[in-house]
C-alpha cells in the first residue's frame, strides 16, 4: 500500500496511508508513539468513499488529513478531532498548511482555505477540473500555484483572486 508522511519535530514524523490509520513514529525508536483514525470520527465519516487517507500535512502540533474521510484537523497533544473541514462530495487530493491557514484542493475546480477552527476562509474558483498539488511559497511575495487538470498551472499572487494560467501544449515529436 502506498502512503504518505511529515515531518513533526527533529525526532518525529506522522505517516498515513490506505488503511486510514495516522501513526506518530519516533526516529529514534522506530516505534508508533500515538495513531488515529480519521474515519472513526463520525463528523468526518464518509462510508461511501472508503477509509483511505489521501493528503496529510503537519503544522507545529496540527495534522490535518482527508481522502475518503472529510478533511478533518486533528490536534495531537489531546489525540482528538478539533475540526471538520467539508469540501462536500469532493475528494481531496492535496492539503498544506500556511502558518494557521490550511488550504486544500481535489477532484473538482476549486481551492479552499480555512482556519484553525474550522471556518472556511475563502473558496476560490480555477480554470483546473482537479487540482492534484499545491505549492505554496512565502517570502516579499507570497504565491500560491495550483497544478491539475487539463495539464495547466494556476497562479495566484493573491490568495483568492487566479492571476495567470500557464497552459502546457504538448509539441509535435
Amino acid at each position: 500500500s502506498s502512503g504518505i508522511n511529515a515531518e513533526y519535530g527533529g525526532n518525529t514524523f506522522v505517516s498515513a496511508g490506505y488503511d486510514g490509520v495516522c501513526r506518530v513514529w519516533d526516529k529514534r525508536t522506530k516505534e508508533v508513539e500515538q495513531n488515529f483514525t480519521p474515519s472513526s470520527w463520525q463528523q468526518a465519516r464518509r462510508s461511501n468513499l472508503g477509509t483511505h487517507i489521501r493528503c496529510m500535512d503537519v503544522w507545529d502540533d496540527w495534522v490535518v488529513c482527508g481522502g475518503g474521510p472529510n478533511l478533518s484537523l486533528w490536534y495531537l497533544k489531546e489525540d482528538s478531532g478539533i475540526a471538520l473541514l467539508d469540501m462536500g462530495e469532493s475528494i481531496p487530493s492535496v492539503v498544506k498548511f500556511q502558518q494557521d491557514t490550511i488550504i486544500a484542493g481535489g477532484n473538482n475546480s476549486y481551492i479552499q482555505h480555512w482556519g484553525l477552527s474550522g471556518n472556511l476562509k475563502c473558496k476560490v474558483t480555477t480554470k483546473l477540473e482537479v487540482i492534484s498539488d499545491i505549492i505554496l511559497s512565502t517570502g516579499a511575495q507570497s504565491m500560491l500555484l495550483a497544478a491539475g487538470a487539463p495539464a495547466d498551472v494556476n497562479v495566484f499572487l493573491d490568495a483568492g483572486y487566479l492571476s495567470h494560467t500557464a497552459a502546457f501544449i504538448p509539441g509535435d515529436s
